[in-house]
């Protein structure tokens, strides 16, 4: 090639390396403009005259200075930065909204336990009772108004989203148009492409800051683009638009689809990164867990108050109602049980939730799967973590219940099937569904239903407590049924008197009328005292059962030396009360012929059981002939010493009985009420008595407890009487005899042992002394279940973690959760900012313009032009010569 071509090709390089340089710096500012370069080589030699002579240079591409690791490093710290700033921006504002003095509860909560205080300390005035309404309507309107405006941050997200979603699309778009433009401009991916190169990968970026992306370029150059799930968003030509749908247990609730084929695939949980998936992890963490703690602590608030305020009585005498709504109210526990918009048809699910034990709600909300292979095969788990609570089948067809963490489940009816899932939702609408239900201040009762009097003429140091109401109601927490104890408006039933039969026993008894008390049913007679500490009267167990014995002999003469009793044995089973799980305990055994008291030493060495026993034969009808031997009576081998001028009757035969010590040790002793003496042995001995006198001539009636025909025994005979027994059983437990003929029936009838309220007696009373329990009349000053109220506000109602905690404290917990989250994120937004401005200079260092250094290459350039030029200069004055040479 000749010098002046090979001037030409320097000229047309430097042209090319001028242009491209020119080009860097008019788009220095220009969003995502990669630095190009005029990469040159050496252009192909020729042999000319045996040599090897170059041809000067050319222009191989346009190339950009790109660094692909370095592009990903920016998407990936684009979309982690918008991420944490879109879910800052949001919680902030519930960060503020829970923690300002204007938009607390905490406030509100203090206002109304003061008002309890303030009501307390006068409960008879109507002013203050109305004042203590106020506080609570505020209350309920503040839990009302928090509600509000998280359901509002909901909206405000729910259109950001949908704002996000139509900048998706767009560059979506974008980036398969610029596809297709890669691919048919002229010279593929070389000079002509790089400008449209440069403008997909910003759009790119712009993608990553509304959610994570990855990258595939093919071998064609066209680019796929993925979200971080996998599911494709650009491929080719062909873009994959993203919609807003309705969530699908509920349509006020949205998430994210990818359209595919018209086809709508619900990519809410795949994705992440970015303004949408700072958006998603704020509705579905942030705030959904505002949601539900908030309701939590308005349920536990309502229920916990409730259930106390019904414990006590108003300015009428009427047992309280509910201050706050019912948790469970059918519209309220319809609403916590939502029916996935999958579900086969027919659309015909009927479900609720009820709320069993406030004390121990999470937070959590749960999906009811139906999994098969059977249609009642079910399984329930955590919506979050996916974690499995509970499993199960259902066992009997429907209405059926499934109860875990202090709800149940209420499946009612319908077509369940494989498949069939449910959101479960206890606590979400808490905030919005509470409500004042008490409407004047004389209904808050504040006084406790029973009072407790000491006798006046008592002998003893004894004394009674005022008593605890633990519960008025069949089933706790949720039953509206009265226990028969306070069925009859105004009236305990039956009022109570508590006799002491000695310094260390008591019978309770029922003093409807007090000229004559009787039994209690069930009984409870026989009671232990131990002086000098508390002695609780009734069981504490709601669920605890008596059983009274029915042995056929008591009471009968005896052709042996025993009171008849069969031997039998007994079979205890438990039924656990949380868990169903039965349990068959090993068989206990009872002896023939054992007295009251053997049986109870053994029926007390089961768990769960308490058995007391008592022994009681009345004797009257005391005939004597006044002939030959006179009638004498022998008690237990005790002969009572009677001799003239006394007689035998029922004075005599007591006043002997009682100044017997033989038989005061083994606590035996005799009434008299002129005509007849009852003769009681307070541990179940059996009572042995022999009649001495003239045979058939000399006698005396003898009539057991159990009501059987009176029995004469005639002189020179004898009897024995046999005790009666009560045994009390733990919730869930239950006995059976195989022996009719025993003390026990077959199927033993169990009473309810629950009055609902407990008494403590202390001190050392003596016998005879007396205590009565009745209903609290006249109760304007009373304040005892006000102060119970009161004491709410510091007991530990809720549970976190295993942990007992206040209101207070639960509502602390959710500000401090919001808060803690709220100051993670702004340092992780300030790290994410850092990081992704790191990795910005770094492609700026690597692929930016840098006007200095082009401004020395426009110089550099310059010169080689100017060179390039000389070249030609040179071969044209070589050429002139040449030519001049010739004239």
């Amino acid at each position: 090639m000749s010098l002046i071509n090979i001037g030409l090709t320097g000229i047309n390089a430097s042209q090319s390396a001028l242009d491209t340089t020119g080009h860097n710096i008019v788009n220095a500012n220009t969003p995502g403009y990669t630095r190009q370069r005029a990469e040159t080589a050496t252009a192909p030699s020729e042999i000319n005259g045996g040599l090897i002579v170059g041809n000067g240079v050319q222009v191989d591409q346009i190339s950009r200075i790109y660094d692909q690791f370095v592009y990903e490093q920016i998407r990936h710290d684009t979309s982690t930065y918008f991420e944490y700033k879109t879910h800052l921006s949001n919680i902030s504002q519930v960060d503020q909204l829970f923690s300002q003095d204007e938009t607390s509860i905490l406030g509100e909560m203090n206002e109304m336990f003061n008002a309890f205080q303030t009501v307390a300390d006068d409960p008879s005035s109507n002013g203050i009772r109305s004042t203590v309404l106020n506080d609570i309507e505020d209350l309920v309107v503040r839990f009302n108004q928090l509600y509000a405006r998280l359901d509002e941050q909901q909206l405000v997200v729910a259109d950001q989203m949908s704002a996000a979603v139509t900048e998706v699309n767009t560059l979506l778009e974008n980036i398969a148009t610029l596809n297709k433009e890669i691919l048919s401009s002229s010279g593929g991916v070389t000079a002509e492409a790089n400008d449209l190169l440069d403008k997909r990968e910003e759009a790119v970026r712009e993608l990553s800051e509304f959610l994570d992306v990855s990258v595939v370029e093919e071998s064609s150059g066209a680019i796929n683009v993925y979200m971080s799930g996998g599911q494709n968003l650009v491929v080719g030509d062909t873009s994959y638009p993203l919609s807003i749908v309705d969530d699908e247990y509920d349509r006020t609730q949205k998430g994210l689809a990818v359209n595919v084929n018209n086809i709508e695939l619900d990519v809410t949980n795949q994705l992440s990164g970015g303004i949408l998936g700072g958006l998603v992890e704020f509705k579905n963490e942030s705030l959904s867990k505002s949601f539900n703690e908030l309701g939590r602590v308005a349920i536990a608030l309502a229920d916990t108050l409730n259930d106390q305020h019904r414990l006590g009585i108003d300015l009428a005498g009427n047992i309280g109602g509910n201050i706050f709504r019912d948790v469970n109210d059918d519209d309220v526990t319809a609403a916590r049980f939502l029916s996935s918009s999958n579900n086969a048809t027919p659309n015909d699910r009927v479900g609720n939730v009820t709320i069993l034990d406030a004390s121990v709600l999470t937070a959590d909300d749960y999906v009811l799967d139906f999994t098969g292979p059977n249609d009642t095969n079910y399984e329930i788990r955590r919506s979050d973590t996916d974690e499995v609570v509970t499993r199960g089948v259902i066992p009997n067809g429907y209405p059926a219940a499934i109860e875990f963490e202090g709800i149940s489940v209420n499946l009612e009816s319908g077509s369940f099937q494989v498949g069939d899932e449910f959101e479960i939702r206890p606590t979400r609408l808490g905030a919005s569904e509470i409500q004042k239900d008490i409407v004047r201040g004389d209904q808050l009762a504040l006084a406790s239903p029973i009072r407790t009097d000491t006798n006046i003429g008592n002998t003893g140091t004894g004394s009674i407590d005022e008593g605890v109401i633990l519960d008025m109601y069949e089933e706790y927490p949720n039953n509206d049924t009265l226990l028969s104890t306070f069925a009859t408006a105004g009236e305990l039933a039956p009022p109570v008197i508590i006799k002491f039969t000695s310094a260390t026993t008591y019978d309770v008894l029922d003093n409807s009328d007090p000229a004559n008390p009787v039994s209690m049913v069930p009984p409870i007679e026989d009671q232990t005292f131990v002086p000098g500490i508390n002695n609780p009267v009734f069981s504490d167990d709601p669920g605890q059962t008596t059983v009274e014995s029915t042995g056929a002999n008591i009471g009968l003469v005896s052709t042996g030396a025993d009171n008849g009793y069969g031997a039998e044995n007994l079979t205890f089973t438990f039924t656990d009360p949380d868990t169903g799980a039965v349990t068959v305990r090993p068989v206990v055994n009872i002896p023939a012929g054992s007295s009251a008291r053997d049986i109870v030493n053994i029926l007390n060495s089961e768990v769960g059981v308490n058995a007391t026993a008592r022994t009681t034969v009345t004797l009257d009808n005391f005939v004597d002939d006044g002939l030959g031997t006179p009638l004498d009576i022998t008690i237990n081998g005790e002969l009572l010493n009677i001799a003239a001028p006394d007689t035998v009757d029922a004075d005599t035969v007591a006043r002997e009985i009682n100044a017997n010590a033989n038989l005061a040790l083994q606590n035996i002793r005799a009434f008299s009420d002129g005509t007849s003496v009852r003769i009681e042995s307070y541990i179940g001995e059996d009572i042995q008595i022999d009649v001495g006198g003239d045979v058939g001539a000399d006698s005396v009636d003898i009539t057991d407890a159990n009501g059987n025909p009176a029995t004469t025994v005639t002189g020179t005979n004898t009897a024995f009487v046999g005790g009666s027994i009560d045994v009390q059983l733990d919730d869930g437990l239950q006995f059976v005899s195989d022996n009719a003929g025993g003390i026990f029936a077959a199927f033993p009838t169990a009473l309810n042992s629950f009055t609902g309220y407990q008494v403590n007696v202390n001190g050392e009373p003596d016998a005879d002394d007396t205590f009565t329990i009745d209903y609290n009349t006249d109760a304007v000053s009373d304040n005892r279940n006000g102060i119970n109220l009161i004491d709410l506000q510091r007991a530990k109602t809720m549970d976190t973690d295993g942990r007992g905690i206040t209101f207070d404290e639960a509502y602390a917990g959710l500000m401090a959760q919001i808060g803690s989250d709220t100051a993670s994120l702004e340092i992780n937004e300030a790290a994410a900012e850092s990081v992704l401005s790191l990795s910005t200079a770094l492609r700026q260092s690597t692929s930016g313009v840098n006007l200095d250094e082009e401004a020395a290459n426009l110089i550099q350039y310059e010169l080689q032009y100017n060179a390039s030029a000389q070249v030609i200069q040179v071969a044209q004055d070589i050429f002139d010569t040449l030519l001049s040479s010739f004239r």
